[in-house]
């Protein structure tokens, strides 16, 4: 990318059944254990099984622009180096940065020192994140810290104006940009995100959400499968011993339990990368947009 820009991570795509983790982010109040997430706006179930905590969670990104000269290394006579001064990149060559080889839409989250570590601009402690947390696989999420709002700060012409928001929402290039304050409601933010990734994506987003819910629910179902055969092998193997006909019985139902988890597996990345539309399609909608 040149001699300075960003480098954001790559984030890791979610562990499968053997790898439990706990989710980051809320998840919205109390429901019935067992039930899958209603992305339309229902509570999410007390407990989701170990394989959808890893899907409803963030995934940031957090990108640290360097300057030509930062890293070097002092000259081993003189003990100096010569260092570029920093100051605020142009807001085309900033949103340009922050996305990299990333063509997916951005979603842009500014902290604060109110809300430093936490993502309180996006997600709501107290009601259901599912919808926005689904969401927000189909986006490039990046996290810029407190001091973006510094005059010389590389990333400050992204938050221009006297009244920064706190989250912002556009295509990968900072065209189409949708700005919000961080107290905006559901149905805001929804409706928000769900026309950026109209815009960028060829697919339905409405119809593939609810395949999102339907994956879920079968991700917990066949989690508390999995765990149902392991106890009863466990028994089985502590009464009859391991090479009794109903240990091996277990044990290929166990194998076949963790079978389905590759198939729901295929699923879950055909639900992740989803195609984007080509740039003639992009540059229409952009024209329909200002149009409009």
């Amino acid at each position: 990318m040149g001699p300075g820009g960003a480098s954001p991570a790559t984030p890791a795509a979610p562990a499968g059944p053997a790898t439990p983790a706990a989710p980051t982010t809320p998840t919205g109040p109390a429901g019935t254990t067992g039930a899958g997430p209603t992305t339309g706006g229902g509570t999410l179930p007390t407990e989701h099984g170990k394989t959808a905590k890893t899907l409803l969670r963030m995934q940031w990104n957090y990108p640290v622009f360097r300057l030509p000269g930062e890293d070097a290394v002092p000259e081993e006579r003189s003990g100096t180096v010569a260092r570029a001064v920093r100051s605020a990149l142009p807001r085309e060559r900033a949103f340009l940065e922050l996305a990299g080889d990333d063509r997916r839409p951005l979603l842009v989250l500014r902290e604060c020192l109110w809300c430093n570590g936490t993502d309180d601009a996006l997600l709501s402690r107290t009601e259901d994140n599912a919808r926005t947390l689904l969401m927000a696989q189909w986006f490039h999420c990046v996290k810029l810290p407190p001091d973006v709002l510094e005059e010389d700060h590389p990333f400050r012409n992204v938050f221009a104006g006297d009244d920064p928001p706190h989250l912002i929402l556009c295509d990968w290039d900072g065209s189409g940009v949708v700005t919000l304050k961080g107290d905006q409601s559901r149905t805001e933010l929804w409706e928000a995100m769900e026309t950026v990734l109209e815009r960028n994506y060829v697919v339905d987003v409405k119809r593939k959400l609810r395949e999102w819910d339907r994956l879920i629910a079968d991700y917990d179902m066949a989690d508390e499968e999995v765990l149902r055969l392991e106890a009863q092998l466990d028994l089985a193997i502590e009464k009859y011993g391991p090479k009794h006909a109903k240990v091996r019985k277990l044990r290929k139902q166990l194998e076949r339990a963790h079978e389905d988890f590759d198939r729901l597996k295929a699923r879950e990345e055909e639900l992740r990368r989803l195609p984007l539309k080509a740039s003639g399609e992009e540059d229409t909608a952009r024209s329909d947009r200002d149009a409009g």
